[in-house]
């Protein structure tokens, strides 16, 4: 049971904010964020290895009510506290600061990412040099080096901010690398002299957070402030890696909150379309789960969500194992990532159709749950960028993965007809840097990874004996994606393919209340069309112009006088609302 369910139920989580000021919503993500940390109560081993404990606050559906919460719980624990523990036995003096971070006494953050040069994190600008007493000039040199998206500006005395921020170190007019730094931005009113906020505007959809340019003018840093050592490293790259273990471990941590997501999306569109009634052609009135448009995207998401969620512990368990190369342990991040936010972003989107003009409402969840699903896929490095880079060292061999447990699976067959043809445009190919390979390779590279994703997801959840009708639609599912190459490669027909969906969601559908209890959800869902009880106290929230209910009633007479007086009863419905047409009949 997640220690979250009664906080869920408290004023914190369950007041609309709709209404708020973007200051407002952004103060109450900050304490709803420190509250979720207060209730799981993470310790620097939990932190440091990887706890289940970790792994559970970070596919909490909580994060499902406020994302911007959740992307605060992942700065805070994983990017800040984990890095900062990373460092605590050879440096003891950062163990109070740690606990600070944990406790969510301070905001931390993790400065990495500049605006001038995304992904090419290589080749950033920021500098901090060692001066002759020993202290550090942590400076930004140009516009293009700001430090770009981390929440840095004050929100409310009652959060300080410090951050861990990568700058590339000089001694004595030599580069020793890119190492990390703490720096305390500010007190929680003022910021750190020499320290330059710039505050952005909200992403579009999401939940507001205060997302910023952070700039450092010759600010000056204690010789305590570098985590590590001075030394210049034998192989920069390799060591830079290192240092950046944790954005991996966010690559995963991110990408898990995927699987609530598809519960509290799956959750929310199920109880609308048993809600929703229409009239058939006989002028009886049913359900709209009842129709195969609403069963196919709910029932799938739901399947989805549960084999996904055995994925997840199965890359988890491989990701933590200390013998694995490292290179594979990104591989497993990118794997995770492509698999988890391309099924949850699909289900979403989906599913807010599905619920109509309901769906477009951030009260309903949905919308903000798609938003927060673009930043993720963006965040740690963009789907495509990350995919191009595993492919290619797939497809150069330099690494391998797991062989297929079940090799003779649909989704393995997929997955090894993809590698044979793409290994076949690069052996004609003049090499991996060839405008051929850019053309062919390139733009496919992400189809790879997401075909390689469905076989590990398939083989965790078979191995795991998640239900068979849930296996089975999360296949058909899975092949419709790619229905071309089965036509083309395996002889199988789209009649075939779409019948092979349609038995599988026939058998899943006398189950969804099973499941959908199973998924324990309910009391992380704020939506109000999931019931008549949620949606009159939603109606009961909404600012309201014109007649009150005594008005109402008068209305209700006039309404009759007017039938009375030979108008017909829509006529005089129209003439309801409009005081002054009143008057003057």
């Amino acid at each position: 049971m997640k220690p979250t369910r009664g906080l869920a139920q408290t004023p914190l989580f369950t007041q609309r904010f709709e209404n708020l000021s973007i200051a407002e919503r952004t103060l109450l993500s900050y304490h709803r964020a420190r509250a979720i940390g207060k209730a799981y109560a993470l310790t620097a081993e939990d932190v440091l290895f990887l706890s289940p404990k970790f792994w559970d606050m970070h596919t909490d559906p909580i994060s499902s009510i406020d994302g911007a919460s959740g992307s605060l719980l992942a700065l805070q624990y994983n990017l800040c506290a984990g890095t900062l523990a990373t460092y605590i036995h050879e440096q003891p003096s950062l163990g109070p600061l740690v606990q600070h971070v944990l406790d969510f006494d301070v905001s931390g953050q993790f400065c990495l990412t500049e605006l001038g040069h995304g992904l090419d994190i290589l080749h950033m600008e920021t500098t901090a040099t060692l001066l002759s007493n020993g202290s550090f000039d942590l400076h930004t040199p140009s516009e293009g080096a700001a430090k770009y998206m981390p929440p840095t500006s004050p929100v409310s005395p009652g959060f300080a901010c410090i951050a861990v921020v990568f700058a590339r170190t000089v001694v004595q007019g030599e580069d020793h690398g890119i190492k990390p730094f703490v720096v305390q931005i500010h007190d929680g009113q003022t910021t750190t002299p020499g320290v330059t906020i710039k505050v952005l505007p909200p992403r579009g959809g999401s939940r507001p957070l205060n997302h910023s340019l952070t700039y450092f003018s010759h600010v000056r840093l204690p010789s305590t402030a570098l985590l590590g050592s001075i030394e210049k490293p034998r192989d920069p790259r390799t060591s830079f890696f290192k240092k950046i273990y944790r954005v991996a471990v966010g690559t995963i941590s991110l990408s898990a909150l995927g699987v609530p997501s598809l519960q509290v999306a799956s959750y929310i569109a199920a109880r609308y379309s048993l809600r929703r009634h229409v009239f058939d052609g006989s002028g009886v009135a049913k359900p709209i789960i009842s129709f195969q448009t609403q069963k196919q995207p709910i029932l799938t998401a739901i399947a989805q969500s549960f084999v996904l969620d055995a994925m997840l512990k199965h890359a988890i368990a491989w990701f933590v194992d200390p013998a694995l190369d490292p290179r594979v342990r990104h591989a497993v991040a990118t794997i995770v990532k492509v698999a988890m936010i391309q099924t949850a972003q699909a289900a979403n989107f989906t599913l807010g159709d599905r619920c109509g003009a309901q769906g477009l409402f951030e009260v309903n969840q949905l919308p903000a749950m798609h938003s927060d699903m673009r930043g993720i896929a963006i965040a740690e490095g963009d789907m495509l960028g990350i995919s191009i880079r595993l492919a290619s060292e797939l497809l150069l061999g330099r690494y391998a993965l797991e062989p297929p447990r079940y090799p003779d699976s649909l989704l393995a067959q997929h997955e090894r007809g993809l590698f044979s043809e793409l290994r076949g445009t690069l052996a004609a190919a003049v090499s991996h840097r060839s405008t051929t390979y850019e053309r062919d390779v390139l733009p496919r590279s992400l189809l790879l990874v997401q075909a390689i994703g469905h076989r590990i997801a398939y083989d965790a959840a078979r191995a795991e004996q998640v239900d068979g009708p849930l296996l089975d639609l999360f296949e058909a599912a899975s092949v419709l994606q790619d229905e071309a190459w089965y036509v083309e490669c395996l002889g199988m027909t789209r009649r075939g393919l779409r019948d092979r969906e349609a038995r599988a969601l026939e058998a899943v559908f006398p189950h969804m209340e099973e499941y959908l209890a199973r998924m324990d959800v309910n009391p992380y869902i704020t939506a109000p069309i999931v019931s008549d009880e949620k949606w009159d106290q939603f109606l009961g929230t909404l600012q309201t112009f014109g007649e009150d209910s005594n008005e109402s009633a008068r209305g209700d007479e006039s309404v009759a006088s007017l039938q009375g007086g030979g108008v017909s009863a829509t006529h005089a419905l129209l003439l309801k609302p409009n005081r002054i047409m009143k008057s003057m009949l």
